[in-house]
């Protein structure tokens, strides 16, 4: 997974930069996230978020304003369905597991301030996401006839909350829905439906 590799390449750009700018006026800071992801797919005949996943990556933050940031992120990240989440249910497990590289741009809107500590506590949040599929895992589907027809190129939007505790820990949660479809049914490939693909992420971030 050599896409995987630039990570830590970021996270070292990302502290490169704050020094850069350290006892001047800060326009920018760096960040952190890691988080649990619960996804599902349109189509696949299963209608709850049983897909539990992981997410991480590095963020940049751009400093617009006092109450506005602008946000740009690489993650990894695991999407997919799965038909059920209790191991002991009955009947076998239909899992499609698919795994991305994602590059979300995020507006945010920060309130209620914390005059103390210099913080916001709210952020609300909106964006675009590009993301790159780069393995994909079929097991116990009739989907699976779908795999080789995936579509690796992802464009979702996204809305989330973040809730800071101080300056520098938040935890966050955030819907992103693809606006491409995954797989789409065509008169070559009648034999499944047409895949849409979207996600909830629950987790936390730390900016440097």
């Amino acid at each position: 997974m050599r896409l995987l590799k630039i990570i830590p390449f970021l996270i070292g750009l990302c502290l490169f930069q704050q020094t850069t700018i350290f006892g001047q006026t800060q326009r920018f800071k760096a960040g952190i996230n890691l988080g649990l992801t619960a996804a599902q797919i349109n189509g696949d005949d299963s209608a709850e978020f049983n897909k539990l996943g992981l997410t991480a990556g590095v963020r940049a933050y751009t400093i617009l304003t006092e109450k506005s940031d602008l946000i740009i992120e690489i993650l990894y990240s695991q999407r997919g369905s799965r038909t059920k989440l209790l191991a002991n249910a009955s009947g076998p497990d239909q899992l499609i597991n698919l795994q991305y590289i994602e590059v979300p741009i995020i507006y945010t809107i920060k309130d209620w301030y914390q005059e103390d500590e210099d913080y916001h506590k709210m952020h609300f949040q909106a964006g675009l996401s590009y993301g790159r599929l780069f393995n994909s895992r079929f097991e116990n589907t009739g989907l699976s006839a779908t795999q080789p027809f995936l579509r690796e190129n992802d464009f979702s939007w996204l809305a989330g909350i973040t809730f800071h505790t101080n300056a520098n820990v938040g935890f966050y949660a955030r819907y992103t829905r693809s606006m491409n479809l995954l797989y789409k049914n065509t008169d070559s490939n009648p034999n499944a439906n047409s895949l849409l693909s979207f996600y909830l992420t629950f987790g936390g971030v730390y900016v440097f």
